[in-house]
């Protein structure tokens, strides 16, 4: 019989992930109206996609203290879901952290196999929005004066990059909450974990120094101009290396480099098992050895 727990967590998998992909979407649309060159920035619409961000939190807070209040095994993990929102995207269960609820998939359990699924499964997508990506970054870069001109190129770029920024961030998510092995997953894969926060640290960092609701007075307006140019930049140069690193990843020769660093991890995997399985022999071997003691003194007694 499912506990409170486990029916909580198959009826919330899926609302709740769809709130999540919501706060993202508007985060992403706060980003792209952030970046919008000035002539065309709106302080109304920023403010509007900011403010729709921050009314997500309340759903997050309330699942929380569900948790908390039916005793969840796992309540006190909801805490970085209240904090950080996106977390919740791909969270494990909170019975024993043993399963996660994917689209498509469902409820698998999480090991190695589903690693390996999802990796697989995301490599093909990721790959298209990387070459999408090409267009837009050879438009900003070579065609910068025909960008000015048109208004409607401009807003096919900017909504491509959120788009963009929405996918790299997803897949981020999902990959790290899989993963049992933090801290090389962050080591790895650092430049998608940059472009992933550089646009939300150039929002709050010009939030901060601006408030956002005097934008439009000249003053204030500089400084935010010259810190949004600067980090959109490198968001593109960033942008730009990884795009190029996933494409040289489709190469045989690259393929080859990553089976041969699986292959590595997977013999000091068993090393570390097999080391494992020699000290528990050493911790038995005495007992044995008195069992045997014991049996032999039987033995002459009889």
């Amino acid at each position: 019989m499912k506990s409170r727990t486990q029916k909580s967590d198959e009826t919330l998998a899926v609302p709740m992930f769809v709130a999540t992909v919501a706060m993202l979407s508007f985060f992403a649309l706060t980003v792209q109206e952030f970046m919008t060159r000035e002539e065309h920035l709106s302080v109304t619409r920023l403010m509007v996609f900011f403010w729709l961000t921050l009314a997500m939190y309340p759903i997050f807070w309330a699942e929380a203290l569900w948790h908390f209040a039916i005793d969840s095994p796992r309540k006190w993990k909801t805490l970085f879901a209240c904090v950080l929102p996106p977390l919740r995207l791909a969270r494990r269960d909170m019975e024993d952290g043993s399963r996660m609820w994917l689209p498509i998939l469902g409820w698998r359990q999480i090991d190695e196999g589903l690693h390996e699924e999802v990796e697989r499964d995301l490599s093909v997508p990721m790959v298209i929005v990387a070459v999408m990506i090409l267009p837009l970054l050879a438009v900003d870069f070579v065609w910068a004066a025909q960008l000015e001109q048109h208004r409607w190129l401009q807003v096919v770029v900017e909504t491509g990059y959120s788009i963009t920024w929405l996918a790299f961030t997803m897949e981020f998510i999902v990959m790290f909450s899989i993963v049992d092995k933090k801290i090389p997953y962050l080591k790895k894969h650092w430049v998608d974990l940059l472009i992933i926060c550089l646009p939300l640290v150039a929002f709050l960092r010009a939030f901060r120094v601006t408030q956002l609701v005097r934008l439009q007075q000249v003053t204030r307006a500089t400084r935010v101009y010259r810190m949004r140019g600067l980090a959109l930049r490198v968001w593109r140069g960033l942008l730009a290396m990884d795009v190029i690193s996933r494409l040289a990843r489709m190469s045989p020769e690259a393929k080859i480099e990553t089976l041969k660093e699986l292959i590595s991890e997977k013999q000091r995997e068993i090393q570390g098992l097999e080391e494992e399985i020699a000290e528990l022999e050493l911790q038995i071997k005495p007992s044995v050895d008195e069992e045997a003691a014991k049996e032999i003194r039987e033995g002459e007694a009889a």
